[in-house]
């Protein structure tokens, strides 16, 4: 996948996490959301990281994140 579209699907992940807000404050955890996870771009095996704090995130979050990291994924044509 080249760099653009890494660049693409950082941003589409970005925009539609936001939409998880409100579930993560239904929890009342006292740290921010945007504090449990980090999205970062390998350019060696070409994709996006997804590092969750696995420790304090509830597992229902964590498989929505996963989740919403596959699902903005950009088709990567030739």
């Amino acid at each position: 996948m080249d760099g653009l579209k890494l660049v693409q699907w950082q941003q589409s992940f970005l925009t539609e996490v936001k939409q998880l807000q409100p579930e993560y404050d239904a929890f009342l955890l006292e740290r921010k959301f945007s504090d449990t996870y980090r999205l970062t771009i390998d350019a060696t095996s070409q994709s996006v990281i997804l590092w969750l704090d696995s420790s304090y995130l509830p597992k229902e979050l964590e498989d929505r994140l996963t989740e919403l990291l596959l699902a903005t994924k950009p088709e990567d044509s030739v």
